[in-house]
């Protein structure tokens, strides 16, 4: 059949919610209806999507193609579904949610396409414990034979509570959809749109093509005069880079920049994600809970974060517009804009600021360099900003001495020495040579094993060194840094952890205490880190392994648990900027 057949429109499901709405009210939920045969099995039914928009004015079918992502027809949702390439990308104009077996989730994002009825929708959280469809990516060809499971009307059923699935061949195929008739008594009803149109290649399914419109013939509800059982579907075999650009892409369609920064959010115990995006919009991402949110266009480097134990809240700090220091309480949601520096000096362009609490007054207290290198520290509750003078090559970093409750600062200063600067203290040490890179940022730690400040930091040929002034000193680890490292001290196992963006860019992390490097595995993926990409690493709270967050070639945040089951474990956050 071809694409200019005078098909029965498939209307997203809606043409009975249409009539309904135009004689006054919408008085049944009518699903835009499940194909016309028999029950899902359930290889096929765990990655079908019931998709429900409005107040039950409209019903679709869908295929879970990511944990984050439904790949169903844009007629759904669209004002006129027989005019799905004018849909709009971004949050759907109706509440949406999407039910993949026991799992629903809110339709956060539509990205359509403009050239065929389809659309990628994004849920709010991940589907968990489901192997999304596999999308195929040769062309189909005429007679071949597929099976389209679907959530709309049978023959006997208006709204079935399980999917059903009929057999069809494949007839006509064209540059962007294909022509199907059902077999068996096999049809497309109303709610079947966006089903999805499985084939089998060696054993496993693979999408093919999403339902757009069909005959309808032997549905319930169709005239008992049409006997056709005809369908178009659109093709996606040839989608292959699209779909995967927009998996990569945040909620906004923008990329992920710079690295990710996550703290554990006391009010919740789990790990909260920030990262700024290619428009310099903040996100944050708790994959256990509401999953990505757009804090507005603050960031104009990378966010850092801390949890005030004071009251528990998880404040941002961010290089904002006009690179003004800014700070997020997440909690209430209120943005803070800093007073400029007494010099009237900004931040650096690419400043990132740190934060910590100072034992001695349980104030939160920032440290960032402005545009001319100077040091300086601000404590709003206290004495406001502070000037260390022009010691900033790059970006301080603020690290608790144990021992006397002291804010000791590490830092790439003059000629790109390493120096620390213990205001109440020892004041400014300056550490003999290796020189630094010049935009090397140190990362320093209480080693548990030694108590002692252990400072990690790359040279300009990106051999990684280690300097413990009350120990051995400096130490040549190799040519290991990409770039800067990170890290974080294991009280659990008593030791201290680096981790780095390593040879060929693959994640690296080195035990202090053995001298043991261990490379990781590529991604899931393929794919290496990105060649700018920082990892951060946490204390998972429940689970207390150590947990690095990282950035991949393509953009996307990854997550890696070593001690992982069945070994080190990568995690994605689809659609991230996963934002999705």
């Amino acid at each position: 059949m071809s694409r200019k057949s005078q098909l029965r429109p498939r209307r997203a499901g809606v043409l009975a919610a249409v009539a309904a709405a135009a004689a006054g009210a919408l008085t049944t939920f009518a699903p835009a209806g499940a194909v016309s045969g028999g029950a899902a099995a359930d290889t096929t039914s765990a990655t079908t999507a019931r998709i429900v928009i409005g107040d039950s004015l409209r019903g679709c079918t869908g295929a879970l193609i990511d944990q984050y992502w439904v790949l169903t027809a844009a007629s759904c949702f669209a004002d006129d579904p027989a005019q799905p390439q004018a849909l709009a990308a971004g949050k759907p104009k109706w509440n949406t949610t999407a039910t993949v077996g026991a799992k629903s989730a809110q339709v956060v994002e539509l990205v359509p396409r403009a050239d065929r009825d389809l659309v990628m929708a994004r849920l709010a959280v991940p589907v968990d414990g489901v192997t999304p469809l596999e999308v195929g990516t040769s062309a189909p060809t005429a007679g071949q034979s597929l099976r389209v499971p679907g959530f709309g009307r049978t023959k006997d059923e208006w709204v079935p509570a399980k999917p059903h699935t009929g057999a069809f061949s494949l007839d006509t195929v064209s540059a962007t959809g294909v022509g199907i008739t059902g077999t068996g008594g096999a049809a497309v009803c109303k709610g079947d749109t966006g089903a999805p149109a499985i084939r089998e290649v060696n054993g496993k399914a693979e999408l093919v093509a999403v339902a757009s419109r069909s005959w309808q013939g032997g549905c319930l509800g169709t005239p008992a005069a049409e006997t056709r059982t005809g369908a178009y579907a659109t093709r996606v075999d040839d989608l292959g880079v699209w779909i995967t650009n927009v998996r990569h892409s945040t909620p906004s369609g923008t990329k992920v920049t710079g690295s990710p920064f996550t703290v554990v959010d006391p009010a919740t115990g789990h790990p909260l994600t920030f990262v700024q995006d290619s428009k310099n919009h903040l996100w944050s991402v708790d994959p256990q809970n509401e999953g990505w949110t757009d804090l507005g266009g603050y960031a104009a480097a990378r966010p850092t974060a801390i949890a005030n134990p004071a009251d528990n809240h998880v404040i941002v700090y961010v290089n904002g517009p006009d690179n003004k220091l800014w700070s997020y309480d997440r909690t209430t949601g209120k943005w803070t804009e800093f007073v400029p520096t007494p010099a009237g000096t900004v931040l650096a362009p690419d400043a990132v600021p740190r934060t910590v609490v100072d034992p001695a007054t349980g104030h939160l207290v920032t440290f960032v360099r402005d545009t001319a290198h100077h040091l300086w520290s601000v404590d709003p509750q206290g004495e406001g900003w502070y000037d260390f003078g022009g010691l900033a090559a790059t970006d301080p970093v603020p690290v608790i001495n144990p021992n006397d409750g002291h804010i000791v600062v590490y830092v790439n200063g003059p000629n790109n020495r390493l120096n620390s600067i213990d205001r109440r203290g020892a004041g400014r040490v300056e550490f003999v040579p290796p020189a630094l890179a010049p935009d090397a940022v140190p990362s320093t730690v209480v080693d548990p094993a030694t108590g002692h400040f252990t400072t990690f930091v790359r040279d300009a040929a990106n051999h990684l060194w280690s300097v413990d002034p009350y120990g051995p000193g400096w130490r040549d680890w190799g040519v290991m840094a990409a770039t800067d490292p990170v890290a974080i001290a294991d009280k659990a196992g008593n030791r201290t952890v680096v981790y780095v963006n390593g040879p060929n860019n693959r994640l690296n992390a080195l035990d202090f205490a053995t001298g043991k490097w261990t490379e990781f595995a590529l991604t899931p993926s393929g794919t290496a880190l990105a060649a700018d990409a920082v990892p951060q690493t946490v204390v998972d709270p429940v689970s207390k392994h150590l947990v690095t967050y990282v950035r991949d070639v393509n953009s996307t945040l990854w997550s890696l648990d070593p001690q992982g089951q069945g070994g080190p474990l990568w995690v994605r956050f689809h659609g991230g900027p996963s934002a999705p």
